[in-house]
C-alpha cells in the first residue's frame, strides 16, 4: 500500500471516528490512552491530544450512588481481567465526574483486545444518558400515581365482595358464590400486582423507608409458612425447616424481611409439583445470616438465568404450568436486600429445582428515611 493510500484510510478512519455520536476511547494494556474519538472529548471535557498516554482511571472516573468506584470494581478493570465484554446500561446507575467536577449517568461497553491469546488493550464504548434517566424516572412517577388512583377501587372491590360472600346482604345461591369468588379471587390478583408496582416504583425513585427494629427472621419466615399451609397441603408437598438457634434477633425493618419470605417461599411452593419438597434453612455465617430456600421444582432454564431478577421477567418454561405471578417478586427481593447490605444469588437446574441463597449483615439494616414503606 503506498503512503497517498495509507494516509487516505487514516482520513477515512478519522471521519469515521468524527461522525460518531457515543464516546470511543482505545486503551493499552497498561491502561493508557491511546486514541480518543471527537464525542469524547466532548463529553469529558478533555480534549483527544492532552488526554493521549494519560491513565484511563484518571480521565473516566466511575461513581455508583455518589462513592468512587475502587479500581477492582472498575468495567475496565473487569472486562480486561475476565476477559470479557462488559456492558454497563441504565439500572447500573454508574456516572462519570468530568473536569469541571459534573456528573453524569452513562451507559458503556468495553471489550478487551487480544493479542495471541494475551489482553493488548481494550475499546470503551459510552454514552451520556441523562435524558433516558428522566424518561425512566417519568416512567416509573407515572406507574406510581396510576397504582396510587387503582388502589381505592379495587379495595372497594374486595371489600363489597368480602360482605356479599359471607352473606351480609342476603343469601346466596350455589352459582352467585361461585362468581362471586371468580370476581374476588380476580380483584385479590389485581391488588397484588398493584402492591407490586407501587413497591417497584418506590425502589426505583429511592423513596421507600427502612424502619429497623430487633426481629426474629425464624418467627416472621413462620408466619409466611403458616399463611401457604393450605397450599402446601393442597399439593402434599414435604416442608424441611432448619433453623438455627445461634442467629439472634437482628435490627432489621420486618415488612422487608416477610416480603424477602413471602417471594422466595410463595415461589418454591408455586412452582414445585403436587409431591414435591420445600426448605428452609436460616443460619449464623460468620458476621451474616444465611437463608437458604430449597425447592424440588420446575427450575430455571439455563438460558433465563441472567434475566431472574430483571422487571416483568417470567421464565419460560412455567408460564404454561402456573398462570398467576406478576414477574416483580425477585426484583423487589435483590433490591430489598442489596438496600441492606446484604447479596441474593441461586443454583437451579431444569426439572430439578432451585435454591436461592441471602446473606445480611448480623449487624442490621441502616435506617433509611422515605416516603413510605414496601408493602
Amino acid at each position: 500500500m503506498t503512503e497517498a493510500e495509507l494516509r487516505e484510510k487514516q482520513e477515512q478512519l478519522n471521519a469515521i471516528l468524527s461522525s460518531m455520536a457515543e464516546g470511543l476511547i482505545a486503551i493499552d494494556n497498561e491502561r493508557r490512552v491511546i486514541l480518543m474519538n471527537q464525542a469524547a472529548g466532548i463529553l469529558l471535557r478533555t480534549a483527544p491530544q492532552e488526554a493521549t498516554g494519560q491513565d484511563i482511571r484518571q480521565i473516566l472516573r466511575s461513581y455508583r450512588d455518589g462513592a468512587e468506584l475502587p479500581y477492582k470494581d472498575l468495567p475496565i478493570e473487569k472486562a480486561m481481567t475476565e476477559r470479557n465484554i462488559i456492558s454497563v446500561g441504565l439500572l447500573d446507575n454508574l456516572s462519570v465526574r468530568v473536569k469541571n467536577g459534573r456528573l453524569f449517568p452513562v451507559a458503556l461497553m468495553i471489550a478487551p483486545l487480544l493479542n495471541r491469546g494475551e489482553v493488548s488493550g481494550a475499546i470503551i464504548l459510552f454514552r451520556d444518558i441523562t435524558k433516558d434517566k428522566e424518561i425512566d424516572r417519568a416512567k416509573t412517577e407515572f406507574v406510581s400515581l396510576a397504582s396510587h388512583q387503582l388502589k381505592t377501587p379495587l379495595s372497594a372491590i374486595n371489600w363489597y365482595s368480602e360482605m356479599m360472600l359471607e352473606e351480609e346482604v342476603g343469601p346466596l345461591n350455589d352459582k352467585q358464590k361461585e362468581y362471586l369468588k371468580n370476581l374476588y379471587d380476580a380483584n385479590r390478583r389485581m391488588v397484588e400486582l398493584v402492591n407490586s408496582l407501587l413497591n417497584v416504583s418506590r425502589i426505583d425513585l429511592g423513596a421507600f423507608a427502612v424502619e429497623p427494629t430487633p426481629t426474629d427472621f425464624a418467627a416472621v419466615a413462620d408466619g409466611v409458612l403458616a399463611e401457604l399451609a393450605p397450599q402446601l397441603a393442597l399439593k402434599r408437598l414435604h416442608l424441611n425447616k432448619e433453623y438455627d438457634p445461634k442467629v439472634p434477633a437482628i435490627n432489621a425493618d420486618g415488612k422487608l424481611v416477610r416480603i424477602v419470605f413471602q417471594n422466595l417461599l410463595s415461589n418454591a411452593v408455586k412452582y414445585t409439583a403436587p409431591g414435591g419438597s420445600v426448605g428452609l434453612a436460616i443460619k449464623k455465617e460468620g458476621e451474616n445470616v444465611l437463608i437458604r430456600v430449597t425447592d424440588t421444582g420446575y427450575g430455571i432454564p439455563a438460558a433465563d438465568q441472567g434475566k431472574i431478577f430483571t422487571k416483568l421477567f417470567r421464565a419460560d418454561n412455567i408460564r404454561d404450568k402456573e398462570a398467576e405471578g406478576t414477574g416483580l417478586g425477585l426484583y423487589i427481593v435483590k433490591a430489598v436486600v442489596e438496600e441492606a447490605g446484604g447479596r441474593i444469588w441461586f443454583d437451579s437446574l431444569e426439572g430439578r429445582g432451585t435454591t436461592f441463597f441471602i446473606t445480611l449483615p448480623l449487624a442490621g439494616m441502616p435506617k433509611k428515611d422515605g416516603v413510605k414503606g414496601l408493602t
